[in-house]
């Protein structure tokens, strides 16, 4: 009689566990959905904002360069061998000339600057598709990197070492979600300023991703936690919404696998690797 009673207490223990386990995993995917859901919201959003603002840049790129050749014809004109000595030589004329060009190559800058941006958020934005597809690593990680220069702004740099890597078979969408997320940890794991390293390479048929930062690292007792869902050390003000479960998932959904090395102090590793295309 103790036997069987014994017996059915294991049996309700493990249907608890295994309950609560199905419930964790249905929680986990209901945000991941409401995740894509809203990802696919902002894909559409920043691809209109992205085209609203390239009209604009193109008038001011445009008016830049009628501008700059107007100066020029002034500058031959005043300082042509015809115009009168004192002209010519007036150094505060000189100067304001001086100061123009330098405030040109400014503006110049500035403008390629703001199109690199719009380009790389229209690249971004086209990546929301359903569709797998053959992506290049490389390629994802720098339309994704100036996506957050709100985030790095003057305060981080980021070292790129990109290999001459395989192409993977992904949905880019998800793998760029995925760099966007390690990225962000990254720069909140600094305080002031600091450094990101990005490296890329290929170990027999995997693309290796590398992704290392000189913040504060992960204390030791939440190294095995940071993969569980719902944990975070963040702020509530802080992050992307996307948790390291849901990478995780995303990644192995490609067959790749994650692996994090860090040290309080010394910065932290996350280290990403999938299949080349073709070899899963």
């Amino acid at each position: 009689m103790k036997s069987s009673q014994e017996e059915h207490t294991g049996q309700e223990r493990n249907l608890e566990k295994k309950v609560a386990e199905l419930t964790e995993t249905l929680q986990a995917m209901e945000e991941q959905m409401f995740h894509y859901e809203k990802m696919a919201l902002l894909g559409q959003l920043i691809a209109g904002i992205a085209h609203e603002v390239n009209t604009p840049l193109a008038a001011l790129n445009s008016n830049r360069d009628t501008f700059a050749r107007c100066i020029e014809k002034i500058k031959s004109k005043l300082f042509d061998e015809n115009t009168p000595e004192s002209i010519r030589e007036d150094e505060k004329l000189k100067m304001l000339f001086e100061n123009i060009d330098r405030l040109d190559e400014v503006n110049k800058n500035a403008s390629h600057r703001i199109v690199e941006i719009v380009n790389s958020v229209r690249r971004y934005a086209r990546q929301d598709t359903l569709e797998q597809s053959e992506a290049g690593l490389n390629e994802l990680l720098e339309s994704t990197i100036p996506i957050l220069f709100h985030e790095f702004k003057n305060r981080i740099r980021v070292h790129r070492d990109y290999g001459d890597i395989y192409e993977i078979s992904c949905y880019p969408n998800k793998i760029s979600q995925v760099f966007l997320n390690l990225l962000v940890n990254a720069s909140h794991a600094i305080v002031g300023n600091g450094e990101i390293f990005i490296k890329t390479y290929n170990r027999e048929n995997d693309v290796v991703v590398e992704i290392r930062d000189t913040g504060e690292g992960i204390a030791e007792e939440h190294l095995e936690k940071i993969f569980q869902t719902g944990f975070t050390t963040k702020c509530s003000d802080k992050g992307t919404g996307l948790g390291l479960a849901l990478v995780r998932q995303m990644i192995e959904e490609h067959q790749g696998k994650i692996e994090v090395e860090s040290k309080t102090g010394e910065g932290t590793m996350f280290r990403i690797s999938f299949p080349r295309a073709n070899e899963k």
